[in-house]
């Protein structure tokens, strides 16, 4: 008897971690953690994956300076918002981002607004602006401007973009 009730407790217990891990507030945090921790270490093949396709030359052309010329110091969850209306949408980040201009070493402060939507069973990143702070954060280099056929299209996801993406950083 004692047997049965000891694998109930263990049953128990694991259904409810499982329970916990899928819940909206949980899968978002993970979501937002993954793209920000991605983006503030260079990663962004990793912080792209939690971008929305249709966001995504925005997104990539908005942090192409990120590990050249700006240098993330630090990134801190400020809140955040799960909650979605009937089509998914809603859902926003604030991100606190200290960083450096590699060309003057001063350091700055931005606050991102980041929109989400939720995706199947996760988020997806649709917009990113910023709320307070120093706006070059988020400056997109003319040169690296996506153009209006590319910002409108699905961007194709070829290993050759693929490893062209990774090699900027």
């Amino acid at each position: 008897m004692a047997k049965r009730f000891g694998w109930a407790l263990v049953l128990i217990g694991l259904s409810g971690c499982l329970l916990q891990n899928l819940s909206p507030e949980t899968r978002m945090r993970d979501a937002v953690i993954e793209l920000n921790e991605g983006a503030r270490w260079g990663r962004m093949d990793v912080a792209s994956g939690h971008v929305a396709p249709g966001f995504r030359p925005q997104f990539q052309a908005s942090h192409i300076r990120w590990g050249r010329d700006i240098q993330i110091a630090d990134t801190e969850i400020l809140g955040m918002s799960p909650h979605t209306d009937d089509e998914g949408e809603g859902a926003f980040s604030r991100i606190a981002v200290r960083w450096y201009d590699e060309s003057t070493m001063v350091l700055a402060n931005t606050v991102i607004r980041q929109t989400w939507q939720k995706h199947k069973q996760t988020f997806l990143l649709t917009t990113e602006s910023v709320e307070s702070g120093h706006p070059g954060l988020l400056m997109v280099p003319e040169a690296a401007q996506p153009t209006r056929a590319q910002a409108n299209s699905e961007p194709s996801q070829g290993a050759a973009e693929d490893a062209e993406w990774s090699s900027v950083y």
